[in-house]
């Protein structure tokens, strides 16, 4: 397969890492106004097709919607749509469904504030979640830009977005200073919060008995407001050909991500995103159930893919390249309790991913080193057709870090779930420099003769070393066919890779490790791919 080599060539010239990890925004909470009237129909401005008699300008389809019979509307701004804090705010809910349309002449749509899509509410306080709330629909080719730091796009839960962008088109959110024409204004991350969806599915943040009761309160990071639920089929609405630029924002442990995704339920579909410099973690997940599909994550500040609190979703085509002081390509957490003692309303996370590939110059950032994996806290997981490359030596670059800091209680450490095959690699590579990160305490009892080498290297699975990106990548960081070499430039015996579609439909067969094969140039991913590389030129 052939990604458009341009990215191999960003790759190879930048200082790219794994680094450290990050933190989000820790925005004060405001008294949100959750009540008002959701029955009023949106309408729909509808634009001139050229000037008039009088030479007006083309009227441009600003977006509105209508409150207790009061309209709210964005104002056009030469070919822009502006949208002051009386339309958005972190202190207004906005309850009526609404269209941003593309604009000509790349326009876009500016909010000056926080854009909050639906009610938030304490179920544990006896309040209800509207199963039918308000819908954001984004059509293909918008352009979204956001003024501060601290605005970010919220859905709540029963509310939904439908964001769905095409090949060549997509939707792109996006900070004021990309689009503004200030030359002397240069974008980047932690210019604008980015994504968060809340959901009603399960998460490891509440017990059972709430979740059952429906009185799960997740608090969310950055503005409070709550998720979760006992829906693991949620529906919160499609993200398809989006792109998230220069994002993510806050402090540790009060984290806006680019894209963030808490008790997300399997009817979302998550497909075709392209997330670029975000300050945080490219998608974080808390819980829930739902997948994604066709994933690239370039340069962020923390980790490409984050997941926590039990999620049990899948992921299939995932590339992540990361920045210097970048975190990891996956830091993995199943869950802050110990599930054999906790009352907890689901499980540890327990993902099954297929072909992702994570590469990393293993340079030291700011923020320290990262692994290509890292996974903590009682995690499981089944890995299929993985490839992680970096030419990292240094403590924290390593291929993979099966940590065991502060979870070595019995059969819940996770060095006993790798030990029992809930943690487990399937006919995967890789092609590092430093393939294990040193274990922090030792090992004992049952877990005594662990020896990570022996456990990673059964079912097809490969260690071949560093010796170049071009063993194992092509011009475009698709997966070499044929011809992947060791480190010591010999040629390896072909991986059997896993075939998944069988025994779960989201899953696609292909016969290439890594997230893109050589072969694979004329497909949409591969297509995808090449569009989410030249954004980063």
């Amino acid at each position: 397969m052939n990604l458009s080599g341009l990215f191999k060539v960003s790759l190879i010239s930048s200082a790219l890492v794994l680094a450290g990890c990050g933190g989000d925004i820790n925005i004060t909470p405001t008294n949100n106004d959750n009540h008002v009237d959701n029955s009023v129909e949106n309408p729909v401005v509808v634009p001139d097709t050229g000037n008039d008699d009088n030479d007006k300008p083309v009227e441009l389809p600003c977006a509105s919607y209508a409150i207790d019979g009061t309209t709210f509307k964005g104002d056009q701004d030469g070919i822009h749509c502006k949208y002051s804090q009386a339309f958005a705010s972190n202190a207004k809910n906005i309850t009526s469904s609404f269209l941003l349309e593309s604009l000509p002449d790349g326009g876009a749509h500016i909010f000056e504030g926080a854009l909050f899509i639906g009610d938030d509410v304490q179920t544990s306080e006896g309040e209800t979640v509207d199963p039918n709330g308000p819908t954001l629909t984004i059509e293909a080719g918008a352009t979204i830009a956001f003024t501060k730091a601290e605005n970010f796009v919220r859905i709540g839960r029963g509310s939904k977005i439908h964001a769905v962008g095409e090949l060549g088109k997509p939707i792109t959110f996006t900070s004021i200073k990309e689009i503004d024409g200030d030359d002397t204004t240069v974008p980047a991350m932690q210019d604008w919060g980015g994504i968060q969806i809340n959901g009603m599915a399960r998460t490891e943040s509440c017990s059972k008995t709430a979740a059952d009761e429906g009185k799960c309160d997740a608090k969310a990071e950055g503005v409070i407001s709550y998720y979760g639920g006992n829906n693991d089929a949620d529906n919160s609405g499609s993200l398809e050909h989006v792109v998230v630029k220069f994002a993510g924002n806050g402090v540790e442990g009060d984290e806006l991500n680019s894209i963030t995704l808490n008790a997300v339920g399997s009817g979302t579909k998550i497909e075709y995103i392209h997330i670029h410099q975000g300050y945080d973690d490219g998608i974080e997940l808390f819980g829930g159930q739902v997948n994604l599909k066709h994933i690239v994550v370039t340069e962020t500040a923390d980790d490409g893919i984050d997941w926590d609190t039990g999620w049990k979703g899948n992921g299939q085509f995932i590339l992540v390249q990361t920045l210097t002081q970048g975190n990891h390509g996956f830091e993995t957490d199943g869950g802050k309790d110990d599930p054999t003692t906790a009352d907890k309303a689901t499980t540890v996370s327990n993902p099954t991913i297929a072909n992702a590939t994570v590469v990393s110059n293993g340079i030291k950032g700011p923020r320290g080193h990262g692994a290509g994996m890292e996974m903590k806290e009682w995690g499981k997981a089944q890995l299929h057709n993985m490839l992680f490359v970096s030419k990292g030596t240094e403590d924290g670059s390593g291929c993979f870090d099966l940590m065991n800091k502060n979870d070595l209680s019995g059969a819940a450490g996770i060095h006993a779930n790798a030990k029992n095959g809930e943690i487990k690699f399937h006919n995967s590579i890789f092609a590092c420099a430093k393939n294990f990160e040193s274990t922090k305490v030792p090992l004992e009892g049952d877990l005594a003769d662990f020896n990570i080498e022996t456990w990673f290297t059964n079912d097809g699975n490969k260690l071949i070393g560093f010796n170049s990106f071009s063993n194992v990548l092509g011009d475009d960081l698709a997966t070499t066919k044929g011809t992947i070499l060791d480190k010591d430039g010999n040629a390896i015996e072909a991986v059997e890779t896993s075939k998944l579609s069988d025994e779960n439909s989201f899953f696609t067969d292909v016969t290439y490790v890594g997230a893109l094969g050589e072969d694979e140039t004329d497909t949409n991913w591969a297509k995808f791919v090449a569009e989410s590389i030249a954004r980063t030129k």
